[in-house]
């Protein structure tokens, strides 16, 4: 990940306060994980040692991090403050030292919905006095409109993954299998700049499987090939998603293939500011209930990309939530008919101002 200086995360840590005001919440701790780089500048994964940022409205933000962490992995977060814990202490009583000595004892925190269970009980023991306050639909609505600098390297990452996936299909021979193309694109991945995310490769029933894994299945001509990958640049992810049929399609093969891609692009000519996200999923669903294959169409149109490759906005029935210029997400139908074929056709995109653009460059083709 590329180390970035501390200004725009501050910026966005006070833009996340004064919202947390509003609701009379005093403090905010954050831990490991993507919301504390957005917020702070400060990388780092969830492990058993306990790292947070503590961030008092009024006062001195701090890190509480372990001692072979003080450095900070190199990284420059905007917080200054960094108090350490060694492995035979108790890090949970540094941290409610810490939440003490800053006026937050009997104070209302708060958290994210992915705060570790565990941690936030033992804080609640150690603090019975303080609040903890879910203000995870606070941060999503920050992440979920990206800056022209995130916008950047999602761009990148899609430049890369459709490049990859290209890549992969000029390579499709008889009896190559599903790992061979599946360690082709990464390699692609890498040699072009970036980190490979994932990449699902399968074949021909085997496409019927959404979330397959990559086996040593070989490819036969007429076979479906269905290639869900996905590349991370400084921390953005991209997704994208091709079937393509090896060989001359059969005529069911053809009209399966074209439902979804039209599907596809009625959802992608439908996005626009205003339009909520359940009815451009609805959109994409009903052509493909209208050509005979509702059933096979079993999971929501699209999710959120950003910092994570699945986060808010998701793109399903019942999510009411209005789309706002700025927002990033994936367009996605597909159908899978079990013991037969899957096809789907995904495209991350961004809805602006004046309606859609894709950010997956990857042409839409039947046959590679």
């Amino acid at each position: 990940m590329v180390i970035v200086l501390g200004g725009v995360f501050r910026d966005r840590c006070l833009r996340a306060i004064e919202l947390m005001k509003g609701r009379g919440v005093d403090g905010l701790l954050l831990f490991p994980g993507v919301n504390l780089y957005y917020l702070t500048g400060f990388m780092i994964g969830l492990s058993e040692r306990p790292s947070v940022a503590l961030i008092p409205f009024d006062g001195e933000a701090v890190l509480i991090v372990p001692e072979l962490e003080r450095e900070l992995r190199g990284q420059r977060p905007w917080i200054k403050c960094v108090e350490v814990w060694r492995e035979w202490e108790d890090p949970f009583k540094l941290i409610a030292d810490n939440i003490r000595r800053r006026g937050l004892a009997s104070g209302r925190i708060g958290v994210c919905e992915r705060a570790p269970w565990g941690w936030v009980k033992r804080l609640e023991s150690l603090l019975p006095d303080v609040e903890f306050v879910d203000v995870t639909d606070i941060v999503n609505s920050l992440r979920m409109v990206k800056s022209g600098d995130e916008l950047e390297k999602i761009r990148a990452a899609c430049r890369i993954i459709g490049r990859a996936v290209e890549a992969g299909f000029e390579s499709l021979e008889d009896g190559l299998t599903e790992l061979e193309l599946n360690f082709i694109i990464m390699d692609e991945v890498k040699r072009l700049g970036g980190l490979p995310a994932f990449c699902i490769v399968l074949f021909g029933e085997r496409a019927a499987l959404p979330h397959g894994s990559p086996s040593k299945r070989e490819l036969r001509r007429g076979d479906a090939v269905l290639v869900d990958a996905g590349a991370i640049v400084d921390g953005y992810y991209s997704d994208i998603t091709r079937t393509v049929i090896f060989g001359e399609p059969s005529g069911r093969q053809r009209r399966i293939w074209e439902t979804v891609l039209k599907a596809n692009r009625a959802a992608f000519n439908y996005v626009r500011p205003g339009v909520t996200c359940e009815s451009v999923d609805g959109v994409a669903r009903r052509i493909i209930e209208e050509a005979g294959f509702g059933e096979y169409f079993i999971h929501r149109l699209g999710h959120g990309i950003g910092l994570e490759v699945h986060e808010h906005p998701y793109i399903v029935k019942g999510n009411k939530l209005n789309l706002k210029a700025g927002m990033t997400f994936t367009i996605e139908p597909g159908i899978y008919i079990v013991g037969e074929i899957g096809v789907r056709i995904e495209d991350t995109v961004l809805c602006t101002r004046d309606g859609c653009v894709s950010l997956t460059e990857m042409e839409r083709s039947i046959t590679p």
